[in-house]
């Protein structure tokens, strides 16, 4: 149990945000022009809930109130559309934002400091990147060792033209392409995607 917390500690202490993604689909739909609509329907653990539920031995209403307090955390974002706590430290999600990235130039999931994936626009380089976010190797192993997983597939849906990307799949589907990775380790590459917006004349 002491082993358990002090890997929760390190976690926790190496970053500000201490949401884990899991079992979860992520889909980017963006134009040429910037435009977008960003889903997220899966699951998140709230790390911090986990290191207080092993050390305090949380249950009943003590509980109860931590689990509304994590609900409250992610319901400051008004994208999220549905929280449900499914025992534990863990929540079912889902997630809708629609935007220009154009004009707000970055929107981060989960939040800045536990991103999924960052969307931002240059102005300098006139270029648009999606990239995605992952703890660095010593969170990794600590959740490793604590047996938590991460998966899942991210999917972007668009018709530019990308300048660069790593996804290994792609698929047509009507007048755009779908571009997927598949999520299965902490520290696999980060999925990345970049495209100079284009505009109708």
């Amino acid at each position: 149990m002491r082993t358990r917390i002090v890997l929760l500690t390190v976690i926790i202490a190496l970053t500000s945000g201490c949401y884990l993604p899991s079992n979860f689909t992520a889909d980017l739909q963006i134009d040429r022009s910037g435009r977008y609509r960003f889903t997220y329907t899966g699951e998140l653990t709230d790390l911090s809930m986990v290191r207080r539920i092993s050390r305090d031995n949380l249950e009943g209403i003590p509980l109860q109130k931590r689990i509304e307090l994590t609900k409250r955390d992610l319901r400051r974002d008004k994208s999220f559309k549905n929280i449900q706590h499914m025992g534990k430290a863990r929540f079912r999600v889902s997630y809708q934002r629609d935007g220009n990235i154009i004009a707000e130039k970055s929107f981060n999931f989960i939040s800045p400091n536990s991103r999924l994936l960052t969307l931002k626009y240059n102005k300098n380089t006139d270029e648009i990147t999606m990239i995605g976010g992952r703890p660095n190797e010593k969170q990794a192993n600590a959740l490793k060792k604590l047996g938590f997983k991460f998966q899942g597939t991210l999917r972007v849906w668009t018709n530019s033209r990308p300048k660069k990307f790593n996804a290994k799949n792609i698929e047509p589907r009507g007048q755009l392409l779908v571009y997927s990775w598949h999520l299965e380790r902490v520290l696999q590459p980060v999925p990345y995607f970049v495209f100079k917006p284009t505009f109708l004349k």
